[in-house]
């Protein structure tokens, strides 16, 4: 055993703790001095052999370590702002994140659907005729109110449905400019969304744009998508059709095909023909829709005459 050196100049030496076993010794210094009095003490050692060691150590063995080990998942959780603090928890943030995604994919498409059927429903263009004659009225020239929205036929459309508006027929632009206009406040009033037939027939030969050539009009409500409603103004139970009015329709009817909103081989019926037992046309516009090729006869017997 190592013992308390003597002081040297007046100062105290400094303690060494040692332990001898085995032959080994092991040496905690605690100063210079200390180092240098057992690198002394120590007995010198000229050979040794070693045999299959790979744990072998001579002379004193100095060890500072210092280490810092984080889990892979927290670290990865903090870089991504998140305390992850297992494999579990992982998982289930990428679910999460899986079922995010596709729920805001889910909403983009709602959104992107909305946008083009409905917000921009109002942008939807009606179609204009290249009718320009005087006795062609489109809806600013009738000073049509606005609309609350429309719809779009899907083209072409094989029926043409023949009408009338049961009132007092109007004899000339003003008097038939005034009769549209109170026709479309009372559909309107009547909460659809504009006037309900696609073009009106009027007195002296004047023909109306009301909701449009490739527009979904109304008239009767099982045929609406697949026709073009026409409308002539007045009361045909009691009046009669004139020949400038037919004429007028024949031009209308032939541009309607040009432009490909009615199919060339489309088919004409009387309203009392396809709803059966009302008087609409008229029985006095029944009885000359036969002056047009494409009019069909079936049915003519459910139209009331009186």
């Amino acid at each position: 055993m190592w013992g308390e050196e003597s002081p040297r100049n007046g100062r105290r030496g400094h303690e060494v703790v040692s332990s001898i076993a085995g032959g080994s010794s092991e040496v905690v210094v605690l100063d210079d001095a200390v180092i240098e009095a057992a690198a002394r003490a120590q007995p010198g050692v000229t050979n040794i052999n070693v045999t299959k060691s790979t744990g072998l150590h001579i002379g004193p063995k100095f060890v500072s370590v210092t280490q810092n080990v984080d889990n892979t998942e927290v670290v990865k959780g903090r870089l991504l702002g998140l305390e992850l603090v297992s494999p579990q928890n992982a998982k289930r943030l990428r679910c999460s994140i899986a079922v995010f995604v596709c729920w805001a994919f889910v909403v983009a498409c709602g959104l992107t659907f909305f946008i083009f059927h409905y917000a921009l429903a109002k942008q939807a263009m009606r179609l204009d005729l290249d009718i320009n004659e005087t006795w062609y009225l489109r809806r600013a020239d009738w000073q049509a109110m606005p609309d609350y929205g429309i719809e779009l036929l899907n083209l072409p459309v094989p029926f043409v449905l023949i009408g009338h508006s049961a009132m007092t027929p109007c004899t000339d632009r003003y008097d038939c400019i005034k009769d549209m206009l109170e026709i479309q406040r009372d559909h309107q009033r009547r909460g659809w969304i504009d006037i309900g037939p696609n073009f009106f027939v009027g007195g002296d030969g004047l023909v109306f744009e009301g909701r449009g050539a490739n527009v979904l009009g109304v008239m009767v409500r099982s045929w609406n998508r697949v026709c073009i409603s026409i409308m002539f103004m007045g009361d045909f139970m009691t009046a009669q059709p004139s020949q400038l009015q037919f004429d007028h329709l024949k031009i209308l009817i032939e541009e309607l095909v040009r432009k490909r909103v009615l199919r060339p081989d489309y088919t004409m019926y009387g309203h009392c023909q396809v709803q059966g037992y009302v008087k609409t046309p008229g029985v006095h516009l029944m009885d000359q829709l036969h002056v047009f090729e494409h009019w069909n006869p079936a049915n003519k017997s459910l139209c009331l005459r009186q």
